[in-house]
C-alpha cells in the first residue's frame, strides 16, 4: 500500500470545532494570568477552580438574586460578586491591584459609551492586558431589524460622556424588537425584512417616556453590530486615536450561532504613525475577512413563470 505523507494525514483529520470558552479565551492563558469576568451571573466563563478570577457586576450578589427571582431559574446559582461597579469603574473597584485580562460576554452592547468603557477597562489591566468580548450578531438575534451602529454614533457617545441610553436607542430597541429563529435565519428560511415586530410603536414611545422620567438605568441594547461592522468601527476609531488596542484574537459568528468573539490587546506607550497605520490596516483586513466568513445568503429570486 502506498503510504500517505504528513500533509495528507493532517488534511484527513476531522476539523476541531472550538468551544465557546475556547473562542473567548483564545488569547488568554488561565494557567499564568489573573482576570476579571464582568456580569457572569450563574454561568461564568471561568470558574474559580479553573483560574484566578474575580467576578464583577453592577450590583451585589443579593441584589442580583432578588432582581432575577421569578425568571425561571435558580438564583442561588448566581456567583458571589467580588467587585460592585454601580458607582465606580473597574480600576476604582480594584484599587491598586491590576489584572491580566477582562472577560465580558454580551455586555458592550448595553454600555452607553463603549469607547469610554473600553478605556476604563484598559486602566484596570497590566501592560499588554487583554479584553475579550462576546458580542451578539444583530443578523441572528432580536436586533435583526435594527440598522447597524456607526462610528459617528460611537464618537458622539464618547465626546458626550454618555452615561445612559439615548431616547432614540430606547425607542429603537422596543420598536424593532422581533422574535428570531436563529437557525432559520442561517438557513435563509426567513428574512429580517419580513419579520414582524414583537412590540408596538405606542409601547416604544411609552418606554422612551419612562426612560426620560426615570432616575435609574434603562437597560436596552444601545449598540447593534455584525462582526464586520464592529471591526470596521474599531478601525475608524483607531485611525482617530480613540482605540488603543490591537486585535489579539477574533472568531466570526459560527454557523447556527448568534454571537461573535473579539479579543483586544492593550497598546502601551507612544506608537509611531507607521505602527498606528499597521494596526488600522490589520483591523480593516479582519473586517474584510469577517465579511467573507460563512453566513446566510439570500435565496435566489424565483424563476419567472413559463410563457
Amino acid at each position: 500500500m502506498v503510504g500517505r505523507d504528513e500533509n495528507e494525514e493532517a488534511w484527513m483529520q476531522p476539523v476541531q470545532v472550538k468551544s465557546r470558552q475556547d473562542r473567548l479565551l483564545g488569547a488568554i492563558q488561565l494557567s499564568t494570568m489573573e482576570g476579571v469576568e464582568i456580569g457572569p451571573l450563574a454561568s461564568p466563563i471561568v470558574t474559580r477552580d479553573a483560574g484566578r478570577i474575580l467576578y464583577a457586576d453592577h450590583a451585589t450578589t443579593e441584589m442580583l438574586r432578588r432582581k432575577y427571582e421569578g425568571h425561571g431559574w435558580d438564583t442561588a446559582t448566581i456567583v458571589d460578586v467580588d467587585l460592585v461597579l454601580s458607582s465606580q469603574t473597574l480600576s476604582g473597584a480594584l484599587g491598586d491591584r491590576r489584572v491580566d485580562f477582562v472577560l465580558a460576554s454580551h455586555v458592550i452592547e448595553h454600555v452607553p459609551d463603549p469607547v469610554g468603557w473600553l478605556g476604563e477597562l484598559r486602566q484596570a489591566l497590566r501592560p499588554g492586558g487583554i479584553i475579550s468580548l462576546a458580542i451578539p450578531d444583530k443578523r441572528f438575534c432580536f436586533d435583526a431589524k435594527r440598522p447597524e451602529s456607526t462610528p459617528g454614533e460611537l464618537v458622539d457617545a464618547f465626546l458626550s460622556r454618555r452615561t445612559a441610553p439615548t431616547v432614540k436607542q430606547v425607542f429603537d430597541f422596543w420598536a424593532y424588537y422581533c422574535q428570531v429563529d436563529t437557525q432559520a435565519m442561517w438557513n435563509c428560511a426567513i428574512d429580517a425584512e419580513s419579520l414582524p415586530c414583537s412590540g408596538t410603536l405606542q409601547n416604544a414611545l411609552q418606554k422612551s417616556q419612562e426612560a426620560v422620567a426615570s432616575t435609574s438605568y434603562t437597560d436596552v441594547h444601545c449598540w447593534v453590530f455584525t462582526p464586520r461592522s464592529f471591526l470596521e468601527a474599531a478601525a475608524t476609531l483607531a485611525e482617530l486615536g480613540m482605540f488603543p488596542f490591537q486585535l489579539a484574537d477574533f472568531s466570526s459568528t459560527p454557523p447556527g450561532d448568534l454571537e461573535f468573539f473579539v479579543s483586544l490587546r492593550c497598546v502601551e506607550g507612544d506608537e509611531s504613525e507607521q505602527e498606528q497605520a499597521l494596526r488600522v490596516q490589520s483591523l480593516r483586513a479582519a473586517a474584510l475577512e469577517a465579511a467573507s466568513a460563512p453566513g446566510p445568503s439570500r435565496p435566489p429570486p424565483p424563476e419567472p413563470p413559463a410563457p
